[in-house]
């Protein structure tokens, strides 16, 4: 059927209708990308063995480091006022990779220079699927509820993550609220991080 087609016009039906509209890919994604969400940038950058390095640059100027493994679990988190790291006493790995109905626990110690803080243990559970929109783009994600347990199994706290396999990266955060009602805070626009400059 394409024997005798130009080149050119073979060339633009191989490529994907995402690259038209400048939305990364799982491939395009390895090179970063920057969310956006009203004046707030995120450059997301990943590195070597599933970890993930964002920037986060605010409105006001302030700045924020921010490591996670697979996009997900935050590792480190640095600012000019403070610096936190969580320490993982689970294998990390056996959490990842995410998959539809998957259940998985992650006991970490959250700490700051000098102050290591009591054991919490994180339960996932991957209760679905649903399409987020940024901007002109679409991402399939994974619905991941957190449950976060101190060390009595009294439950501290609870949100859901919408969290895109393809890019490795959690695109929105969603909350309960008293009444049953749920709000949702996700990122309003992604681009290529070549498409942008650095911050």
């Amino acid at each position: 059927m394409f024997r005798h087609a130009h080149p050119f016009i073979l060339a633009a039906l191989l490529v994907s209708p995402a690259l038209g509209d400048d939305c990364p890919t799982a491939q395009t994604a390895k090179l970063g990308f920057v969310l956006e969400r009203q004046g707030t940038l995120a450059e997301v950058r990943p590195a070597s063995d599933h970890f993930v390095h964002v920037l986060n640059a605010y409105p006001g100027g302030k700045k924020q480091d921010v490591i996670y493994y697979h996009g997900f679990f935050p590792i480190s988190r640095f600012d000019d006022t403070a610096r936190s790291i969580n320490i993982p006493v689970s294998d990390l790995r056996a959490v990842f990779p995410l998959e539809p109905k998957a259940r998985r626990t992650l006991t970490y110690s959250p700490s700051q220079p000098g102050k290591v803080g009591g054991l919490i243990s994180l339960e996932l559970t991957v209760t679905g699927q649903e399409q987020v929109h940024l901007g002109s783009c679409t991402y399939n994600v994974l619905v991941v509820r957190n449950r976060f347990l101190n060390g009595d199994g009294k439950t501290m706290s609870e949100h859901t993550d919408l969290y895109s396999p393809e890019l490795g990266f959690v695109l929105a955060k969603r909350y309960e609220e008293k009444g049953g009602s749920q709000t949702t805070i996700k990122y309003q626009s992604i681009k290529p991080l070549g498409r942008v400059s650095p911050l």
